[in-house]
């Protein structure tokens, strides 16, 4: 049994990020101009605005900016004040002006992007009350360790981008300054992380800054610099200077001032286990949940849910074994042909042609992470290219942590995962600001589903392969069930022991391990498992609905066409999409 990988986030969703909504609600004037044209003029004027506030999300969705409008905008990592964590006037003011709108007057697609919208609002009221709750800091997906990797692929197209990206890393210390002070509020309000998690991060950051001279950030920015046409010697080692003092200083400090800080608040967290031992954990634990799965079921629903599945992959198996008892040992033996990563990539695209949409044409290219954050960062994950400019794509593998199972892997990060979905999706021309809306349970629900749909495909034996995908599928249902048993229902180290020896499973400091991920960033494994179950659901209604007349390829077509977006919004579209195969 072994921990699945999580995809690093292309866009930092982070807690404040997400709570400073899209800002310029009062494009719509007091006479309540409320026509189709105006709801696209309103939803153009949050995407500029909203990118605007923070040019590292600016940089990876759009290239050129320019282009759409957006010229005049201050080089920041976005705010990170308190005070606009207690602010949700933008909020309220979106909710207000969204109402204007008659939602019959607009257009099928203008619903489409109001439901999400307004999905989206209520989500958020329901922890207006609750802003220190959520944690900008964890070991795997925290802003600390997300951040370097976004600023060592920042793509160079200008001038101006490189000037960019100096101000922005030169900002972290400002912006760590900031992400203190919410920690120290949250350690205040007895709502601070475990020793356990503190000390796993303060690892990672001490471990990133060890060596300042050799930081993996000024190799990758050297070479960028040497790649970019059209400077001259003196621009060259000009830039190479400025960075190489930001890195070694800016940086450096940024993060010793968070390591700093994280030592003097261990010993002030009160609760070492999950979000539920907290006064209103249960409830910010369900906005977590709903943010994460895109799935409307309460959480006992979840459960009784992902018990039964992990229930049925354990008979299938079972049933499976009992008519080819070797497979039990091929299981202990089994290795993919292939195992190069293009090779395999390449072997994908020809075989997904039988149950998927022919992609668009783009490139990619795979990278490994630097050894000073294989410790800190997920065995593969993709970065998404900007909307305008989808041409480019990078896969990176981690060397560190990278299982035997790389060909089920690039698969869920690749062909027909990641980076297939999203140069699909985006092919669909999608409203601007609906890509501004993350849908965690879609996109990693997807790439779960056709990383179980790979092992089909990989060249493995039937038996073998469909033994492999269940037995993949249902360890990635204990560690949600988990998720959702510590989180919700105050599980401790021994109940989750227990719990995972009742499948025959006695390491007790693996089961530690899950445990502390459980509680150092809840509802993350949710968004992988809950949201491959919401497409196997979807997928059984259009086959029963539509019976002889359902095609795996049309489905396929259907779900990536409509983009991210919560599961009852899918379904409603999925039921219109089945009426008109139908008539």
């Amino acid at each position: 049994m072994k921990v699945k990988n999580k995809s690093l986030l292309t866009y930092l969703s982070i807690f404040f990020l997400v709570l400073s909504i899209l800002s310029g609600c009062s494009l719509i004037p007091s006479s309540k101009k409320t026509t189709p044209e105006d709801f696209d003029a309103f939803t153009e004027e949050l995407f500029r605005n909203e990118l605007s506030q923070n040019t590292l999300n600016l940089h990876y969705t759009l290239a050129y900016p320019k282009n759409y409008g957006i010229e005049d905008y201050d080089v920041s990592l976005g705010s990170f004040e308190m005070s606009d964590i207690y602010d949700y006037s933008e909020l309220e003011e979106l909710e207000k002006t969204l109402k204007d709108f008659s939602y019959d007057d607009l257009t099928d697609e203008q619903q489409l992007t109001y439901d999400i919208l307004n999905d989206y609002i209520e989500t958020e009221n329901t922890v207006k009350d609750l802003p220190l709750y959520g944690e900008l800091l964890n070991p795997l997906t925290g802003y600390q360790s997300q951040l370097p990797v976004l600023l060592a692929e920042y793509t160079f197209r200008t001038k101006e981008d490189i000037e960019n990206y100096l101000t922005l890393t030169a900002s972290i210390e400002e912006s760590f300054h900031s992400i203190i002070e919410y920690e120290k509020a949250r350690s205040e309000a007895g709502l601070f992380m475990p020793d356990y998690a503190a000390e796993a991060i303060i690892e990672q950051c001490s471990t990133f800054i060890e060596d300042p001279e050799n930081n993996y950030m000024i190799e990758v920015f050297n070479d960028k610099i040497d790649a970019f046409s059209g400077l001259s010697d003196t621009e060259r080692n000009d830039y190479k200077e400025r960075n190489h003092t930001i890195i070694t200083t800016n940086i450096v400090n940024a993060y010793r001032s968070l390591i700093d800080s994280l030592t003097e608040l261990k010993g002030s967290g009160v609760n070492e286990g999950g979000l539920c031992n907290f006064k209103d954990g249960k409830r910010y634990y369900e906005y977590l949940v709903k943010n994460a799965t895109g799935s409307s079921k309460s959480i006992k629903n979840l459960q009784k849910m992902t018990e039964r599945y992990i229930d049925n992959c354990i008979n299938e198996m079972i049933s499976i074994a009992a008519l080819n008892p070797n497979v039990l040992d091929d299981i202990a033996t089994y290795s993919f042909d292939l195992t190069e990563p293009n090779d395999i990539l390449e072997d994908l695209i020809s075989k997904i042609s039988i149950d998927f949409p022919e992609p668009p044409k783009v490139n990619y290219t795979v990278k490994y992470v630097h050894e000073s954050m294989e410790e800190s960062l997920s065995p593969a994950f993709y970065l998404t290219p900007p909307i305008d400019d989808p041409s480019q794509n990078v896969i990176y593998i981690n060397n560190g942590s990278v299982s035997d199972d790389l060909y089920t892997t690039l698969a869920h990060e690749g062909y027909p995962g990641h980076l297939y979905q999203t140069v699909y999706t985006n092919s669909s021309d999608l409203p601007l600001i609906r890509n501004l809306f993350s849908s965690p349970g879609y996109t990693e629900g997807w790439a779960t589903y056709v990383e179980y749909y790979a092992f089909g495909i990989s060249g493995l034996e039937k038996n073998l392969a469909q033994t492999l995908s269940l037995n993949g599928s249902a360890s990635l249902g204990l560690y949600a069930y988990v998720d959702m048993a510590v989180n919700y229902d105050g599980w401790d180290r021994t109940d989750v022991e227990e719990f995972f020896a009742g499948y025959g499973i006695e390491d007790k400091e693996a089961t530690d391990f899950i445990y502390e991920a459980m509680v150092e960033d809840p509802a993350n494994y949710l968004s992988y498992f809950i949201g491959y179950l919401e497409i196997l659901e979807l997928k059984d209604k259009a086959q029963k609905t539509l019976g002889d007349k359902f095609v795996l390829k049309d489905f396929h077509d259907f779900f990536l066409t409509i983009g991210p977006a919560p599961f009852s919004i899918i379904e409603k579209e999925m039921n219109i999409w089945m009426d008109t195969i139908l008539k």
